[in-house]
């Protein structure tokens, strides 16, 4: 609201300042177009209209890209996502990241990461972090499933990525689980169940795990919601770590026969992050595309309008904001000028 009050104040004072311009130079009309006072009345007026649309789009642009860059980064993203969602869904959002994330025991193993010295829930928390780094999270609502024995959703459609980084930074989901076997499939089967509800298409499925699970578990079919899935593993997959009375590998086996179950891909998260290529070629995100330009977007667009607009204002009278005649009429003048110096020159170089 105050954006459009401030903007009211400049078309006002923008206004006032081109009549009374228009005012001083009414007399002066004659004396520069002549017979052609017509067409300079069309210069003028097309020059006013210029420089009050410019200072409006340049007002508005600043304004809004001041205002954006003034809130808190969670009011700004769901403001934005406010301004920028069609009315018919407004509150329905346009993508959503489901994941499914293994806090057993063995993930605690520090066989991760390029030097296989990293634990393998900080790697997990790594992989996810550049996941998120690449998503418009204005746009994305993130669920998480926590599982080890069962399955448990710990925050369901957030938008607040510090809840998120709060999960990933290492909190201690494996207490609130009793101690036994991992149960991977009960993660999913807890993911499907909460994707069933949403919209077709619009969820994307990401499970990490070293897969050191319980055999094979019937899974119900995918919602029509869930439109990729991908399967990530931590952990040394060649060299097995001690975890109790047992020891624990990635089981790339168990991974990759989930991965085919749930009609997604495999990768091997524990040295490098997902590629680019494959998490942009997620059918989620092309909804992103199909929303249309952001706040931010128009506001770059109007600076950049507005400060054009302003700038060929020069140009434009500098050609137009005069007759042809009289720029005939200068240049001979500036031709005589130019004669009687050269006469004088010669005369003055002339021997007595």
């Amino acid at each position: 609201m105050l954006i459009w009050i401030a903007i009211l104040i400049v078309v006002l004072l923008a206004l006032l300042a081109e009549w009374w311009h228009a005012q001083r130079i009414a007399r002066l009309g004659g004396l520069v177009f002549g017979r052609q006072r017509a067409r300079g009345r069309l210069v003028t007026l097309g020059a006013a209209t210029a420089r009050v649309l410019g200072l409006v789009l340049l007002s508005w642009g600043l304004l809004t890209l001041w205002q954006i860059d003034q809130r808190p980064e969670d009011q700004s993203r769901s403001a934005d996502l406010a301004a920028d969602a069609p009315p018919a869904s407004d509150a329905e959002p346009e993508q959503q990241l489901i994941i499914a994330l293994d806090v057993s025991p063995s993930m605690f193993i520090r066989d991760a990461g390029p030097d296989g010295k990293q634990q393998r829930n900080v790697r997990s928390s790594e992989v996810m972090r550049s996941i998120l780094s690449r998503l418009d999270t204005r746009k994305v609502r993130v669920t998480l499933v926590a599982f080890y024995t069962t399955a448990l959703p710990v925050f369901v459609g957030t938008s607040d990525m510090n809840v998120v980084e709060n999960v990933l930074a290492g909190l201690p989901l494996n207490f609130a689980f009793k101690e036994g076997p991992t149960n991977m499939y009960a993660g999913v089967r807890e993911a499907i169940k909460l994707a069933r509800p949403l919209r077709s298409g619009s969820t994307a499925l990401v499970v990490i795990s070293d897969g050191d699970t319980l055999p094979d578990a019937d899974l119900e079919p995918l919602p029509p919601a869930i439109s990729d899935t991908l399967v990530l593993g931590v952990g040394d997959s060649l060299r097995a770590s001690p975890v109790g009375q047992t020891s624990s590998r990635q089981d790339v086996s168990s991974l990759k026969q989930l991965a085919v179950r749930l009609r997604g891909a495999y990768f091997d998260g524990n040295t490098q992050h997902l590629p680019s290529d494959t998490l942009s070629s997620l059918a989620m995100l092309s909804q992103q595309s199909a929303a249309g330009p952001t706040t931010r977007t128009w506001a770059l667009a109007a600076v950049g309008l507005g400060g054009a607009l302003l700038g060929a204002l020069w140009p434009w009278l500098a050609t137009y904001g005069h007759p042809r005649t009289m720029r005939a009429a200068a240049r001979a003048v500036r031709e005589r000028e130019r004669t009687a110096t050269l006469m004088l020159t010669a005369a003055a170089l002339r021997p007595r």
